[in-house]
């Protein structure tokens, strides 16, 4: 099952990939990523087994609305995809929208987490950059 999925998220972003040539970044902006709480307060420390939200805000620049998936990568510090999750939704023109996707560390160690915005998972063109931010999970 775990092989599936890097599989299948193997092929998504190397379809992203080829396409980012052809890709014009849109009116779309997403800010840096905060590890928040269930309540939405930011964390500073992070444990095994907490529920981490990674939020963002998007916004879109533009007059018309632009259909967005928000994705949220967490790469170990050996380059394994520990979790993989978008949300996908409709921005209005001049909107902006926060977003969260939770995420449980089960392992304590380094972890770049990763967000980026797309048109659609079945497309995958970028509308946004990739954004990093490294976090270290306490055991």
């Amino acid at each position: 099952m775990r092989l599936s999925l890097v599989l299948v998220l193997g092929l998504i972003l190397s379809i992203g990939t080829l396409q980012v040539a052809h890709a014009s970044y849109s009116d779309i902006s997403i800010s840096d990523p905060t590890m928040v709480d269930s309540t939405g307060h930011a964390l500073s420390s992070y444990q095994v087994g907490q529920d981490i939200g990674v939020q963002s805000v998007l916004t879109n620049h533009g007059t018309t609305d632009q259909n967005y998936a928000y994705m949220v990568q967490v790469v170990g510090s050996a380059g394994e995809t520990d979790y993989f999750e978008a949300s996908s939704a409709s921005l209005l023109g001049n909107q902006s929208f926060t977003v969260v996707q939770a995420w449980i560390p089960k392992d304590p160690g380094t972890y770049t987490v990763q967000v980026f915005v797309w048109n659609g998972l079945a497309s995958a063109v970028p509308l946004t950059n990739v954004i990093e931010k490294q976090i270290i999970v306490q055991g």
